[in-house]
């Protein structure tokens, strides 16, 4: 309509618009869920905003972020109707993003399942494969890189945790214990209570 020729970089705009709405109101979800009391006892022990949101906010949320990148690449991915009006449809190799028509995994797969030939159909069917596969890897890696909830340490982070403990428990054990003994109100010289 405007007169641009279909290209990739268009597509990759148009989804990119499409899914930034999913990941940040998925994202603005996850974040409001972290207690506001992390975020006080944070501030109480005198860390800056910076250091709160580094160190307490997205720790504590980061399987949700991620579950929301996710969410949205995931929609992308299926999308259809914004490949086929921005970067147009092409049964032909093309590398070049800039120029030229190009075709997606769903576009393709919708396209070859439609033909007459077996062969076809077999692509087809062999393009909603890799298509699965690829939104089955995607979801994996968020899980890895999402790792376990907040408060729940792996294995590595259980053995920092007790190496640390190790370390502050000699730190305590070197230093002598003195406690400073104070004449409070029961113990001045000739009361009852400092005489027994």
């Amino acid at each position: 309509m405007l007169g641009n020729p279909p290209s990739g970089l268009a597509a990759a705009l148009a989804i990119t618009i499409m899914i930034l709405p999913i990941i940040i109101r998925s994202a603005d979800v996850v974040l409001r869920l972290v207690p506001g009391n992390l975020k006080e006892a944070a501030a109480g022990l005198g860390a800056s905003h910076w250091r709160t949101v580094v160190y307490v906010l997205l720790p504590s949320s980061r399987a949700g972020l991620m579950t929301a990148i996710i969410l949205g690449t995931a929609r992308g991915i299926g999308e259809t109707s914004p490949i086929l009006l921005t970067a147009g449809y092409t049964t032909f190799y093309n590398f070049n993003p800039l120029s030229g028509p190009m075709t997606s995994l769903p576009l393709a797969t919708f396209s070859l399942v439609k033909q007459p030939s077996d062969n076809q159909i077999a692509r087809g069917f062999g393009a909603a494969v890799v298509l699965m596969v690829l939104v089955f890897v995607l979801f994996l890696v968020a899980r890895i890189i999402g790792g376990k909830g907040a408060g729940q340490l792996s294995r590595s982070g259980l053995r920092r945790a007790r190496a640390n403990s190790r370390r502050a428990a000699a730190r305590v054990d070197r230093q002598p214990l003195v406690v400073p003994v104070s004449a409070g109100p029961d113990r001045r010289p000739g009361s009852e209570s400092g005489a027994q």
